[in-house]
């Protein structure tokens, strides 16, 4: 009987080490001329969303098939292939729009990619030209794209315009750009994203050719018009608490969402404060009860969130009123910003964050937000670009060097 039960005890533990081991097989086929293929997704650290991590690349079974087979993974984990260890090699549907994040099949097909990744060629900086044929009713427009890392409308990227012809005029930039191989760029009819490309609205890719005609865009978002701006006038009800000066931040200046650009409210007898925007028609903005990112108003949703962009326009938001319903932290002595105790480290040019118990977000140095999640673990970023960042994580921050 001891025998039985001994023999009993054995076989779980031998079933036990098996689930351990668990494992899932990805498969998937991927368009002709891929060269390599990458899976990233919410799998154990380090491969947490990373397609930059070594253990991200699939073997290759042939020309159109890869696969890869990883430990400690379940049906319920999300994920996306890249043809290249970046994510601006995602994959796409095939209009080359965002798809969703994949949920686990026995064989998955990417119909297209937002760049394809060539190994066997190096980065190529150099100095081009980009036209872009618009619709002679755009009066502005400015150049976003990869060649630094999207960040936005700045008056260095203003593009020149032409003279309209036909019913369209053609604007155009010259730059020199890191590698030509892999930009990607946008157009802008206006100082922000409120007035981003409509038709197309994907991202435009610079042809490997040596010739060029550039792109043709035939509606925008919103265009931006000088002579139809006007003055917004925000009306703000506050807290009491932690109100003692507020501040609005967001795309109505170049560069956008800068905190050195932010305005601050003029305190009325009431308790209000009031904010004055000139010279805009869309932008988009929020509040904040300091000049930094962890004073951000909250989402009266959900409060441990900050709130959702706030969007105004001239003439309809003339003279706007809105309500703050509270602070993420509250702008007093006993409230300074708490330091992040994480174990926090760079990688591979990705951020890792260890034991995060419920809300990650990264930042550059001006405050913009590039990557932010919610969940239990550990957290690894996209690549950035080598530089300072800031980490928020669970209402505690730290700065990182990502070398």
């Amino acid at each position: 009987m001891k025998k039985i039960f001994t023999f009993a005890i054995a076989l779980l533990g031998m079933f036990a080490m098996l689930q351990s081991a668990s494992a899932l097989v990805y498969n998937v086929t991927v368009p002709a001329g891929t060269f390599e293929c990458y899976i990233a997704g919410n799998f154990p650290a380090p491969m947490n969303w990373a397609p930059t991590d070594p253990g991200a690349k699939m073997t290759k079974v042939d020309a159109t098939h890869f696969t890869i087979t990883l430990a400690n993974t379940d049906e319920t984990m999300k994920y996306k292939y890249c043809s290249g260890p970046d994510w601006k090699f995602v994959e796409t549907d095939a209009a080359g729009l965002n798809i969703s994040d994949r949920t686990y099949s026995t064989a998955d097909v990417v119909l297209n990619w937002t760049l394809v990744y060539d190994p066997n060629v190096l980065p190529v900086p150099r100095k081009v030209t980009i036209e872009a044929q618009v619709p002679d009713s755009i009066l502005v427009c400015y150049l976003v794209g990869s060649f630094n890392n999207w960040a936005g409308a700045l008056d260095s990227t203003k593009m020149t315009m032409g003279t309209p012809s036909g019913g369209s005029v053609v604007f155009s930039i010259t730059l020199t750009v890191p590698d030509v191989n892999t930009l990607q760029f946008k157009v802008l009819a206006g100082p922000g994203w409120d007035y981003d490309q409509l038709d197309p609205a994907t991202n435009f890719t610079f042809p490997k050719a040596e010739s060029y005609d550039g792109v043709l865009i035939n509606a925008f978002k919103k265009r931006f018009d000088p002579s139809k701006a006007g003055t917004v006038i925000i009306t703000a009800t506050v807290p009491t608490v932690g109100s003692d000066s507020v501040w609005i931040v967001g795309s109505y200046s170049l560069p956008n969402w800068n905190l050195p650009k932010a305005i601050k409210g003029v305190k009325n007898g009431d308790g209000t404060f009031t904010f004055t925007v000139p010279d805009v028609i869309a932008f988009s903005y929020v509040c904040l009860n300091k000049l930094d990112w962890n004073y951000k108003e909250i989402d009266p949703l959900i409060p441990a969130n900050g709130h959702p962009d706030r969007t105004a326009s001239y003439p309809a938001d003339a003279n706007a009123s809105i309500t703050v319903a509270g602070w993420l932290n509250t702008n007093t002595a006993v409230h300074d910003v708490k330091a992040a105790t994480n174990k926090i480290y760079s990688i591979n040019k990705t951020i890792v964050v260890e034991g995060v118990t419920s809300n990650i977000a990264v930042f550059d140095l001006s405050g913009r937000i590039l990557q932010s999640n919610k969940m239990i673990g550990t957290f690894t970023s996209n690549s950035f670009n080598k530089g300072l960042y800031i980490v928020r994580v669970d209402g505690a921050t730290k700065k990182v060097v990502v070398n």
